[in-house]
């Protein structure tokens, strides 16, 4: 039980001297500082609400005198009006009062539970009004019934520091004194004594400061320093400070429950000194005490009951009655906004009908417009999505077509530098030719990748890649464009940077040369440089930028925003210069597939530089790279019986060449059906297989050949892009595809995977 109950009310004149900024009160260990506040509140009210707020405050004196009469219940009665008065007026300041005396009475009558609802209920009341008076009072009972009722040390200690807090400093020194003395009450019953040390030093100097006539109860201070003198063995001064603190005690009616908190601490004291008899002396006079106290506790056994039900009557009367306020409210609101409704619906309706018509004209000549925009939109789609579809499917006819003689001419050529009966004229006029027919190809595979890299699987295949090795093959692939114009190639490569890595060789390698042709084409007499750079390492990624410096002609200023795009071209279009401007386009998209974005520098006449970067993983170990040379096919000739289904006569030619130089024999198919009836009468190592030819295509002639045949290897020969008829081709049954025009390497690597 708490030292003070700081909620206590006692009113009016007789008991409350108001001086200036002090009002005393002095009664017993209970000190209650309140009423002034509702003289005070009255005054500040307009005129016509002066006779009701005279009403409350009436009503709350006549509650306070008879609850100080012990008179319980008629004064919970009292209390109630004030309540139930007060919130008919919509008055926040009374209503925080009148549950503040609520719940004072029924935690005087140990109804803890319904003391603590209306202790909440006027914290919350006395913050909306913000009447920084009663809110330390406020406070401090709530923590009085946290503390006793419900056991809740940490709430306890929560609300009597925040009213010590709110208190400390003000006028009324109460305010102050009172949580302060019950904070350091409590810390001590929890064996805080180091902490209650620290309030006890301010309530000291408080004590001090304090002139008599506004002293409050020193009992309790004193009983507090006995307390803390005893903790720490300093018994004389324990002892002096329990004597004062019993001079105030030994009034009967002064506070009953005090002298059994001196006589427990006396004992204890007592008892830890070893001083066993005057320790059993003061159990005795405790026990004797607390019989009292507990007589008349009992007392009012039958009355708590009998108040807690009619507690429970006033609780539904007040929310019967705000219900019925509600309502009122309710219905007084709706009315008005009936009527607020009413006028601005006539309002609307006037101007709607005014405007319904030329709205609707309006609506009906702007659908009608929208109606012919999207079919002229629907059908410029439709043209469009056509359009590009006859683009993509003429690419890839031309592509095919173009490819189809290419690949007799380069293979005629190749084959005819092969032969060593040819003069010098002859080879050099051979050389020309298949340089030609080489760039042709070049322009036909660069104008097929453009259409295409859209729509391609961005998925890389990354291999464990020696990218040093694959720099030095990539520059020395330069060198008779570069000596043909007085250019020399510069490899700069930091060799920090690991051996191994993944890495998608086809797409960096067709960057890379993509990067050095162009540099190359725009550079006479000069440099050009291929770095590796090491920009961040760990152990199991590098970060490198890779970088192709010229000391060309350099990109023009105005030019510089588009030489990305497809078909650009650095310079006037009178210019000496080869190129269809797709190679930087293609750059850019195969740059973007591996993550990263290409970049580039460049003044006129100075010269230019592009980079860009990669993360890339480390190989562990030499394992993949040796698997992979170990999977390479030999430059050992093959022996071999194969069928060639082809119809071009020039390419039969060019086919039969290159599988005689390595070491094949072959037998020629002209369509699908003569492949099918030879294969029924002969049987061959592998088949190559053209796709496009007349009477019976390829996938159909396999389709009729795994009905009889379901082990001789078949592979597609075909000028389309690979990914094109991959599907269709492997669905027929075919193990493998090449790409014409063929080269003896890849021919050769192909079939050696094929043939057993």
């Amino acid at each position: 039980m708490k030292l003070y109950n700081a909620t206590k009310y006692v009113i009016a004149s007789s008991i409350i001297i108001f001086n200036k900024s002090y009002f005393t009160l002095k009664r017993n260990p209970i000190y209650i500082y309140f009423v002034f506040i509702f003289s005070l509140a009255s005054f500040s009210q307009e005129k016509p609400l002066f006779e009701k707020i005279d009403t409350l405050d009436v009503l709350l004196r006549t509650s306070e005198k008879l609850r100080v009469a012990n008179d319980m219940y008629a004064s919970l009665e009292y209390a109630f009006k004030v309540v139930n008065y007060a919130q008919d007026l919509g008055h926040n300041h009374y209503l925080s009062h009148g549950y503040l005396l609520m719940g004072t009475v029924q935690y005087e009558i140990i109804d803890y539970e319904n003391a603590t609802k209306n202790f909440l209920k006027s914290l919350e009341y006395t913050e909306k009004t913000k009447n920084k008076v009663l809110l330390p009072y406020v406070l401090n009972s709530l923590a009085n019934v946290y503390y006793d009722g419900n056991k809740d040390y940490e709430n306890a200690l929560k609300y009597y520091k925040r009213a010590v807090k709110l208190g400390k400093g003000n006028p009324h020194i109460q305010q102050y004194q009172i949580p302060l003395h019950n904070l350091i009450w409590t810390y001590m019953d929890l064996d805080r004594f180091d902490e209650a040390a620290i309030y006890l030093r301010e309530a000291d100097s408080i004590d001090s400061s304090i002139p008599d006539s506004v002293q409050t109860d020193r009992s309790s201070l004193y009983l507090l320093r006995a307390r803390n003198y005893a903790q720490n063995n300093d018994i004389i001064r324990a002892e002096e400070n329990f004597d004062k603190s019993f001079e105030y005690l030994k009034d009967e009616t002064y506070w009953p429950k005090g002298k059994s908190y001196f006589y427990r601490y006396r004992s204890e004291m007592y008892e830890k000194i070893g001083d066993h008899t005057k320790a059993i002396n003061d159990l005795k006079l405790l026990n004797e005490n607390d019989q009292k106290v507990f007589e008349n506790a009992r007392s009012k056994t039958d009355e708590t009951t009998k108040m807690r039900f009619k507690v429970d009557q006033y609780e539904q009367q007040l929310a019967i009655a705000k219900r019925e306020k509600d309502l009122l409210l309710d219905i007084d609101k709706n009315n008005k906004k009936i009527i607020f409704i009413s006028t601005t619906a006539l309002l609307l309706l006037a101007g709607i009908v005014f405007f319904y018509y030329r709205g609707y004209r309006s609506k009906k000549k702007i659908s009608e417009i929208l109606e012919f925009k999207n079919i002229e939109l629907s059908e410029a789609k439709s043209q469009a999505e056509q359009l590009s579809k006859i683009k993509s499917q003429f690419i890839s006819t031309i592509s095919h077509e173009l490819r189809t003689p290419l690949y007799g001419v380069v293979g005629i050529s190749s084959i005819l530098l092969e032969n060593d009966a040819k003069s010098e004229k002859d080879k050099k006029l051979l050389n020309s030719l298949k340089f030609s027919a080489d760039y042709l190809l070049d322009l036909v595979n660069k104008v097929l990748k453009v259409s295409k890299i859209d729509s391609e699987e961005k998925e890389l295949i990354k291999t464990p890649t020696d990218l040093f090795s694959l720099s030095q093959n990539i520059l020395q692939s330069f060198e008779y464009q570069s000596h043909k114009k007085n250019n020399i190639l510069i490899l700069d490569h930091n060799h920090s940077i690991p051996k191994l890595l993944y890495i998608d060789a086809l797409r960096i390698s067709e960057v890379l040369i993509n990067l050095i042709g162009n540099a190359i084409k725009f550079t006479h007499q000069g440099k050009i440089w291929l770095r590796v750079k090491l920009l961040s390492t760990d152990d199991k990624t590098v970060t490198i930028r890779l970088e192709v410096e010229d000391t060309g002609t350099g990109i023009p200023e105005d030019q510089k925003d588009y030489i990305f795009e497809e078909f650009s071209q650095v310079g006037s279009v009178y210019d000496n210069k080869q190129g269809t401007g797709l190679g930087l386009s293609i750059v850019k998209n195969l740059v973007q597939v591996m993550g990263s974005q290409i970049y580039f520098e460049s003044k006129k006449n100075i010269g230019s530089l592009f980079y860009f970067d990669l993360e890339l993983d480390i190989a562990e170990s030499l394992n993949d790279l040796n698997n992979q040379s170990e999977n390479k096919e030999s430059t050992t000739n093959i022996s071999a019986k194969i069928l060639v289904a082809e119809d071009n006569k020039i390419n039969q030619l060019v086919t039969k060449n290159l599988l005689k130089n390595i070491g094949c024999s072959c037998i020629m198919a002209e369509n699908g059906i003569d492949a099918v009836q030879i294969l029924k009468k002969e049987s061959f190592d592998l088949i190559l297989m053209d796709i496009n030819m007349p009477i019976m295509d390829g996938v159909q002639a396999t389709i009729e050949i795994r009905q009889f045949d379901t082990t001789t290897p078949i592979i597609a020969l075909t000028a389309s892009e690979l990914s094109e008829v991959s599907d269709e081709c492997k669905k027929a049954g075919m193990n493998d595809l090449i790409n014409k025009p063929l080269n003896k390497e890849d021919l050769r690597n192909c079939i050696a995977k094929h043939h057993k």
